[in-house]
């Protein structure tokens, strides 16, 4: 049995409000990356996993680099292992 770290960022991203789509499809492009809602104003709520060598800081830092992005802020955060994840015997 092989333990893998589980890591969950929640972010809230604050966008141009007239550039809030473009955002959005920008930031899905990113890995482990999953917008949950867009709010009128401009806000994003976001979730970020780690995907094997991408971790969650760093894809998390790439959002300032997506035009439109005005400012990111870490809500929560979560980390455990998961004792049912296990390597194949190949």
């Amino acid at each position: 049995m092989h333990e893998e770290e589980i890591n969950i960022c929640g972010v809230l991203v604050h966008a141009r409000q007239q550039q809030a789509e473009q955002v959005r499809e920008q930031l899905c492009t990113l890995p482990g990356t999953e917008v949950h809602a867009v709010n009128d104003d401009g806000r994003l709520v976001v979730t970020v996993e780690d995907r094997g060598k991408y971790r969650c800081v760093d894809t998390i830092t790439q959002f300032n680099d997506v035009e439109g992005v005005i400012s990111t802020s870490l809500i929560y955060q979560y980390t455990d292992h998961d004792p049912f994840v296990q390597e194949s015997a190949s």
